[in-house]
């Protein structure tokens, strides 16, 4: 759980809106007429105003039937205030979420279910049986709105795993947004999915409607009293997060794609993000790496290759490793700052050859015998994944092979986890299995690659 409180120092919003992680980012493509519902998830009052005002007036305003629900009153948001009780909190911040859903969306409907402010997770199951039966619809797309499941707040976190439990279990779409993330991220914390952010503009009438919403959470906005214990829990410099003129939403699942975006590129940005100024963001002289890297070795079918094609080389550590067994290595990477690390990693070494290039629509000239597929197979499509075997086979020498290993853990905000990666593969009709290696962390394999049948 990340630790931080409403008082501590935000991140500034100047920062937020100058890093090219946010001003890449693409629009949220929604078609709009074949949505039939939305229900907006509210851990506490004014998350929905917050995180997804826009997208509510939105909803209203092209009839698509919308339905909020708010899992706690937000009761404990003052804790040591000695003017009110939690019960007159839970009662003021009722009738505040009323007047600002009157603001967003006239005839939405809500409901707030009384669950304890602090102990969503301990109500899991019963949120999820209500968004779920909340997501219930007769004919077209459900969408299912709620906070980002790793948001920091313990009622947020839960909130968000409850929802996408229930987008699950209904086929419904899920989006996610975050809140107090905001206060403690920065852009360079790489705990944000990034490439899966997609942004909803909006216009003036929006953003004031937005604004009216949001003056009416009183007892966040303003202090309860003069008295120690009834500070205003939402400063200026925090809400300022929330006046710009865009919402932000995660697509975690993938339902929606860049709008005007080439998503290659914007993939490209994000692992810049990463790589910048020679950053290892994964620590190449670490245990795990140095194992997999020689496990990863010891499972090739050869002593020697002629010609190896690493996809996505990252920084170069594993490309030297492979430099050692191949008369010729090229190792190629979307991100111009991984090439230029790899490139100085790899300066000494007149058999490698380290380029820019996005696959597999930029596949390099040449022919090669082995290919490494080392955790980058999660940043395909199962489409790319698929050309990218096709590609394989048509730049493939005689007796060629392919190996991939990949993290089994969840990850967030990228089309494959590292086990759809490799259940692909195995189905690939191009691809052999020779051998097998599978541990709690990661999955390793290698394939002879088969002429077309």
């Amino acid at each position: 759980m990340v630790a931080f409180t409403h008082d501590q120092k935000t991140t500034a919003e100047a920062e937020w809106l100058a890093s090219p992680r946010m001003t890449g980012m693409p629009a949220l493509s929604l078609d709009w007429d074949s949505l039939a519902k939305i229900v907006v998830v509210a851990a506490h009052p004014d998350d929905e105003t917050l995180g997804a005002a826009g997208l509510l007036q939105r909803a209203a305003s092209r009839g698509v039937d919308v339905q909020v629900l708010v899992a706690t009153l937000g009761e404990n948001s003052h804790p040591s205030s000695p003017t009110h009780t939690p019960g007159r909190l839970a009662e003021r911040r009722l009738i505040e979420l009323e007047k600002a859903l009157e603001t967003l969306a006239p005839r939405a409907r809500h409901k707030v279910l009384g669950l304890p402010d602090g102990q969503v997770v301990a109500h899991s199951l019963e949120l999820e049986q209500e968004i779920t039966s909340a997501a219930q619809h007769g004919g077209g797309a459900t969408l299912i709105v709620a906070p980002w499941s790793a948001d920091g707040h313990t009622d947020h976190n839960a909130a968000g795993a409850a929802a996408a439990k229930a987008a699950a279990a209904t086929g419904s779409m899920l989006l996610e947004y975050p809140i107090w993330w905001w206060h403690w991220g920065s852009p360079a914390n790489d705990a944000l999915p990034w490439p899966a952010l997609r942004k909803l503009e909006l216009d003036k009438k929006e953003q004031s409607v937005k604004a009216a919403a949001m003056s009416a959470h009183i007892t966040q906005i303003e202090p309860l009293s003069d008295a120690v214990g009834d500070e205003i829990l939402l400063s200026t410099s925090l809400l300022s997060h929330f006046e710009r003129n865009f919402e932000t939403f995660i697509d975690t699942a993938g339902h929606f794609t860049p709008s005007g975006v080439d998503s290659q590129q914007w993939l490209a940005t994000q692992f810049d993000a990463i790589h910048v100024d020679g950053a290892e963001p994964w620590d190449p002289t670490s245990w795990y790496e140095r194992r997999k890297r020689a496990l990863l070795l010891g499972a090739l079918p050869r002593d020697r290759f002629h010609s190896a094609l690493e996809l996505g080389c990252s920084t170069g550590a594993l490309t030297a490793d492979l430099a050692s067994r191949c008369d010729l290595v090229t190792g190629a990477d979307a991100s111009a700052e991984a090439v230029a690390t790899a490139t100085q990693r790899l300066a000494l070494a007149d058999n490698v050859d380290i380029i820019l290039s996005t696959l597999p629509r930029d596949w390099p000239e040449g022919r090669f015998d082995l290919f490494v597929l080392s955790e980058s197979g999660y940043y395909f499509t199962a489409t790319e994944l698929s050309e990218a075997v096709e590609r394989m086979v048509g730049s493939a020498l005689t007796d060629a092979y392919l190996v991939a290993c990949h993290w089994r853990h969840p990850i967030d905000g990228w089309p494959l986890g590292g086990d759809d990666v490799h259940k692909l593969l195995h189905a690939n009709e191009h691809l052999s299995l020779l051998g097998s290696y599978a541990e709690q962390d990661f999955l390793l394999e290698v394939f002879q690659l088969q002429e077309s049948p």
